[in-house]
């Protein structure tokens, strides 16, 4: 149905769907990319000032301060000799912090972060353009060489995608700030099912038994999705058989006597 649709389209309306589909990707794909770097900033962080210098700086005020220094704007240099306290203040992200940053999901020892919002809008604003440019360009029209060069960049841009970006950010996530590591674990063996043994299930085991299995699936999904867009042209002419001629002119009949 959705093959026999797209074949069916005029060249203009493939251009106005794909090129749409493009322009939406991209702006999703900023969105993405732009939520991801302001909900990366943290909310609080800790500075330490010389609390001669510290002018009634408490914590939780609000000030700007020179990150990669640490050092507060509002405040002169400190000095060695007076007395230093660590204080909590609170990060200024210039026009946007109103965009959510820290956790959106927490509990005592993991997070699930606000930015992991930003990576999966941008995903699949990727996908979007993608998409785009395969029905824009590709569809409905006879296969060139300048043609399959490009379609076999596009492809490798989805593996990469897909099986690069995809799997390391997993990782970068599991790893990080949802503390899936070997020294957690998520739950028990029932001790009857292994011999009374005290036997137990890392939150790491179940982070690699995710990334094998989405690994697996990508690829079977590329597969199958490979062998079904082979349907667009529909099925493959028939041969003619090659017909063989005597010495004399005529075709050789199978059979004749």
């Amino acid at each position: 149905m959705v093959q026999r649709t797209l074949r069916q389209m005029s060249p203009t309306r493939r251009a106005l769907i794909g090129w749409g589909l493009f322009l939406v990707g991209l702006v999703t794909l900023v969105v993405g990319v732009w939520f991801n770097h302001y909900a990366n900033f943290p909310s609080i962080e800790t500075v330490t000032l010389a609390t001669d210098d510290a002018i009634g700086i408490r914590a939780g005020d609000s000030v700007i301060y020179d990150r990669e220094a640490r050092t507060v704007a509002a405040t002169p240099t400190v000095a060695p000799d007076l007395p230093q306290t660590p204080v909590a203040l609170e990060v200024s992200v210039d026009y946007f912090g109103w965009v959510p940053r820290d956790c959106m999901i927490s509990g005592s020892d993991w997070c699930f972060p606000w930015f992991t919002v930003g990576h999966l809008v941008a995903f699949g604003g990727s996908q979007l353009m993608l998409l785009g440019i395969a029905i824009a360009v590709f569809l409905g029209r006879k296969l060139t060489w300048s043609l399959a060069a490009l379609a076999a960049f596009i492809a490798m841009t989805e593996l990469v995608i897909l099986l690069g970006t995809v799997a390391s950010e997993w990782l970068n996530l599991a790893q990080g700030p949802l503390n899936w590591t070997e020294q957690n674990d998520a739950f028990s063996i029932w001790p009857p099912l292994v011999l009374g043994n005290n036997v137990g299930v890392s939150w790491g085991a179940i982070k690699d038994f995710v990334s094998i299995n989405y690994n697996m699936g990508a690829l079977t999904f590329i597969v199958l999705f490979a062998l079904w867009i082979q349907r667009f042209s529909g099925p493959m002419p028939k041969e003619s058989s090659a017909q063989s001629v005597s010495p004399y002119g005529r075709p050789i009949v199978k059979g004749a006597e």
